[in-house]
């Protein structure tokens, strides 16, 4: 089957397999077990524009008992091929097909496939005339193919909104929306859709009354590649030509004729048949016009074509009466004026119709800006928020930070102050255990002295027993030694030297010990400078266990364990 399709493809479109500079990008997840190459080329045949008749023989090579045999999702994607193919030759099967692509479709797994199905669908009703529900399916698939990025289909769904709002009277948006999608099919490089469209554009500007800027923009179209290809498009350009041009291109006409009826085409047939018979009319050859209306009744009575029906009952009229038949001329007049009044009450009912169409779209539109409104004020909220809640997290990061940094600078600062007191501290630590040990050195010095002193004052006592020194001598001798030997002055200087060191130790001491005596205390000074109990015993020039007896006496009144120090406890003092 595959080599099959690929054969059709290859005879009867070379071209899609040889395009230069026209690049095809699609988008269709392949589905599990399918190999085929189905969706490319029936993309590449929509990117060039392929005449949908051409390719009836290619959408045949999937009959129905093959399909079914088929995956679910690769049947929605068939039926919806053959929906695109049939939508103008048997709409009521495209829509059978449709509705069924749709029902088998998995939009979950395959959301680009619903989006494609759900187009057909809009195609539909637009046909069908419900205008307002195919313009929203399309402004919402619209947004979904720009979120995606298929410009592509982006411009044929422009085109699309471009058709049903000219067939809603809204000229103007019409045009907008056939510029678009000229823009976005030149800028992916479809040049097919592009030059297609081009007839879009005309017919819009001759119905704004531009009809000089409608031929320029059809101008040199008929002579087009893509136009050559496709016979119904070119016919339908030729008709457009002579109709803009106010009848007055009559070869364009003739050749549109020439080809629609070398097509069999009934619709297009009539539109020429038309064109040529208004053009006889003009010419003045009623025999000819009579003629060619003839032979576009019938047709047009069988298509049910009110508004060609009426021209070509205006035509005939027109011309029997110029051939001098009035009563013929008469009864064709009367048909007119039924199918006119027939027609005025269709389109009557039409424009009522398009009318609430246009309301329901232009309120779908409001709907739509205002939700985009809304979307937008809460995006600006959201935005705002954020950027409120970015502000204070950045003002409360950037005080922690401030705070931390400050916090270090005063641990820091705090740290040096400590040092610097630590050092100072050792400082003055230092400076008075050297005064404590100068102060102990100048006491036991001062004892050493008296030591001496008294020692002298025995040997001049024995010189003077010997008589070997009077006691002329002796006396004052002894007298002077007796005064350096007196306690007194060398506590007072001891005391005024220990006070500049310790300036409240006694009344500390005496706070915290009330029971130790004068003598005591001078001891607890002795033992803060850190002399021992000889060096004191020799500054009071006692025995160094009465020191230690005096020492016990402390300990009690203090009431200190066996085990704790009498130093530390007179340091932890002062």
């Amino acid at each position: 089957m595959i080599r099959k399709l690929l054969l059709i493809w290859t005879l009867m479109f070379p071209a899609l397999f040889m395009v230069s500079g026209e690049e095809v990008s699609s988008r269709w997840v392949t589905i599990p077990g399918d190999t085929d190459v189905y969706e490319d080329m029936m993309e590449r045949a929509v990117f060039l524009d392929v005449p949908r008749r051409d390719l009836l023989n290619v959408i045949k090579g999937y009959p129905a008992e093959e399909l079914a045999s088929r995956p679910r999702q690769l049947t929605a994607r068939r039926c919806f091929w053959k929906a695109w193919v049939l939508y103008k030759e048997n709409p009521d099967s495209a829509a059978r097909l449709s509705s069924r692509a749709l029902a088998l479709c998995d939009s979950a797994r395959y959301p680009y496939d619903h989006i494609r199905f759900s187009l057909m669908q809009a195609d539909i009703l637009r046909l069908r005339g419900h205008y307002a529900d195919a313009y929203a399916i399309y402004r919402d698939k619209l947004s979904l193919l720009h979120r995606i990025g298929d410009r592509f289909w982006e411009g044929k769904v422009y085109v699309a909104i471009g058709a049903l709002m000219q067939q809603l009277e809204e000229y103007h948006e019409a045009m907008r929306n056939f510029r678009e999608c000229e823009e976005i099919f030149m800028a992916v490089g479809s040049e097919a859709c592009a030059t297609k469209n081009r007839i879009n554009i005309a017919n819009i500007q001759y119905l704004l009354g531009d009809s000089q800027g409608a031929l320029e923009t059809l101008d040199g179209l008929d002579t087009n590649r893509y136009t050559l290809s496709d016979s119904i498009y070119l016919a339908n350009v030729l008709v457009s030509k002579f109709r803009i041009s106010e009848c007055a291109d009559s070869s364009s006409v003739l050749r549109a004729l020439d080809i629609s009826r070398s097509l069999g085409n009934d619709h297009l047939s009539v539109l020429a048949m038309t064109s040529v018979g208004m053009l006889r009319e003009r010419q003045g050859r009623s025999g000819e016009a009579v003629e060619i209306f003839q032979s576009a009744l019938p047709i047009a009575e069988r298509l049910m074509d009110f508004p060609n029906l009426r021209d070509i009952l205006a035509g005939l009229e027109e011309g029997y009466r110029c051939l001098g038949m009035t009563g013929i001329a008469e009864s064709y007049h009367s048909r007119w004026r039924e199918i006119a009044d027939s027609l005025y009450n269709h389109e009557r009912n039409d424009r009522i119709r398009r009318a609430e169409h246009l309301a329901t779209i232009n309120r779908y539109e409001r709907r739509i800006v205002e939700e985009n409104h809304v979307a937008r004020w809460r995006l600006t909220l959201i935005i705002s928020v954020s950027a409120l809640l970015l502000v204070t997290l950045g003002l409360s990061l950037w005080l922690m930070w401030m705070w931390r940094r400050r916090a270090e600078t005063e641990r820091r600062l705090k740290e040096e102050e400590n040092n610097r007191l630590m050092l100072l501290n050792r400082h003055y630590s230092l400076e008075i255990e050297a005064k404590e040990k100068e102060l102990a050195s100048t006491t036991l010095l001062m004892a050493q002295k008296n030591a001496q002193l008294k020692d002298l004052s025995r040997q001049i006592e024995c010189m003077g027993k010997e008589r070997g020194m009077t006691s002329l001598h002796a006396g004052p001798l002894k007298q002077t030694i007796m005064e350096q030997l007196t306690a007194d002055d060398d506590w007072r200087y001891f005391k005024l030297r220990f006070e500049k060191v310790h300036p409240v130790f006694f009344e500390r001491m005496k706070d915290c010990y009330p029971a130790l005596s004068r003598t005591e205390l001078r001891l607890c000074a002795y033992i803060r400078v850190g002399m021992t109990a000889k060096e004191i015993a020799q500054v009071l020039s006692v025995k160094p266990d009465t020191v230690n007896t005096s020492r016990y006496r402390i300990r009690k009144k203090m009431q200190l364990a066996s085990d704790a120090s009498l130093e530390a406890a007179i340091e932890a003092v002062g």
